[in-house]
């Protein structure tokens, strides 16, 4: 504007060039099995430590980069960070997490984490939009450990040990208290479960060819064991004391998380003389039977006045018979009985 009022204009043309920004992140995490206590067994306590690997694979700087993850008990560490486009970080965030029992009885771990990060707002006071990434297991896994609800899921496979262990103790009882060992009188069984695998064992059962056995089934976690669930008695019989001792074998059976059975035959938890060992079951639990063999023999001889003459004279006989009684437990065979006088 002049000073006598007159106007000028003048106009020209301003080009505005907007360039869109594609904002995106990656995030890898993987997992890695610790035998926190070095027993060389998957066990409760042992660890998973997770790394994370964080891409910022858009055009523009992302600010405040944190990643999360939902598993309960993991401990996530690190960040937040900033990442300029094509940054990548692979050493600021680290996860700790606590193995449970339910975890070694999946037989794995399986979890998504979340990365977060901010892209420039519109100004400086803005706080721009979040961009957010789930994250991928960066290590190849057997198809048949992939969890078909996650297939995108991190996953640590647990290595399971399943086993048990059965001991059977036989205590012989007198049932008539008359102290000696006789048909009639039992043997009473007591059985000990364990759980000597890192698995929860259920529906276990124990199966023995010689008696029935009560009690059961049950389950067991992993280092329990159970001596009041399972109860047998067994009547002895004549074959029995005759052998000297009853020798047999017990399984124990259960199943696994897979459904797959576990079995274990029994041993004798107490120590009996190498001599009483039965050679084709040196596992067999071995109840002593005590043998008291003995027998006894009367005698008996009455006069006969052969020729009916009423008087005894040379020819006349002596005519003896013989009781023969088994006074003892066991059976006697091949009885003879030797007379220095007559056959």
């Amino acid at each position: 504007t002049y000073p006598d009022g007159n106007t000028e204009i003048e106009t020209a043309t301003v080009i505005i060039t907007v360039i869109a920004d594609n904002p995106s992140i990656e995030l890898l995490k993987d997992g890695v099995y610790v035998d926190t206590n070095g027993d060389g067994i998957t066990s409760v306590g042992d660890q998973i430590i997770y790394s994370f690997t964080v891409t910022n694979t858009g055009d523009v700087v992302l600010t405040d980069i944190i990643v999360e993850d939902p598993l309960p008990g993991i401990t996530i560490t690190g960040g937040p960070i900033i990442l300029q486009p094509g940054e990548s970080d692979s050493t600021t965030f680290a996860g700790f997490y606590t193995l449970t029992q339910a975890d070694i009885d999946a037989g794995g771990v399986y979890n998504l984490a979340t990365v977060r990060g901010e892209e420039p707002g519109n100004d400086p006071n803005d706080r721009g939009d979040d961009i957010t990434d789930e994250s991928e297991d960066p290590t190849p896994v057997d198809p048949a450990d992939v969890d078909p609800n996650c297939p995108e899921c991190t996953v640590v496979i647990l290595e399971q040990t399943p086993s048990l262990e059965l001991l059977k103790d036989g205590f012989y009882e007198d049932a008539n208290g008359d102290g000696i060992t006789n048909v009639g009188d039992v043997i009473n069984y007591a059985f000990r479960v364990t759980n000597t695998g890192n698995v929860t064992i259920t529906n276990i059962t124990i199966n023995d060819p010689l008696v029935t056995v009560v009690g059961g089934p049950i389950d067991l976690a992993p280092g329990a064991s159970d001596d009041l669930s399972f109860t047998a008695t067994y009547t002895i019989t004549q074959a029995d004391i005759d052998a000297g001792a009853v020798f047999n074998l017990a399984t124990a059976t259960g199943q696994d998380p897979n459904g797959d059975d576990v079995t274990d035959d029994s041993e004798d938890p107490t120590p009996v003389d190498p001599a009483d060992v039965d050679p084709n079951c040196p596992e067999c639990t071995v109840t002593i039977l005590d043998q008291t063999p003995s027998i006894e023999l009367l005698k008996d001889g009455a006069y006969v006045d052969t020729n009916g003459d009423g008087v005894t004279n040379v020819g006349d006989e002596v005519v003896y018979t013989f009781t023969v009684t088994n006074t003892g437990n066991v059976t006697i065979t091949n009885i003879t009985i030797d007379d220095p006088l007559v056959a």
